[in-house]
């Protein structure tokens, strides 16, 4: 358990280098622009999003939203609608 956490550790810290450097990439090419657009601007979504996946990934945000949508599709009863119509078996 203990190779598991650390790996995980690792690959979170890697995240973080490679989310938290992509700022100043950004900037050097904003810096090269003659004008700041509107897709200057929107090109920051990239680094914002590598940033943003982070605490995302440290806090298992995948494996919340993921229990999440289960227990919605319980509640709205489509569950078994899921199962039977997209899980056939031969």
């Amino acid at each position: 358990m203990q190779e598991r956490d650390d790996a995980f550790a690792i690959r979170i810290g890697l995240l973080a280098v490679v989310g938290f450097m992509s700022w100043p990439v950004w900037l050097a090419i904003v810096a090269g622009q003659h004008q700041f657009t509107t897709a200057v601007g929107l090109s920051a979504l990239v680094p914002l999003a590598l940033t943003l996946m982070v605490p995302a990934f440290a806090f298992h945000a995948g494996g919340h939203f993921h229990r999440g949508l289960v227990r919605l599709e319980h509640r709205l009863h489509i569950d078994t609608f899921i199962d039977h119509h997209l899980h056939r078996h031969a």
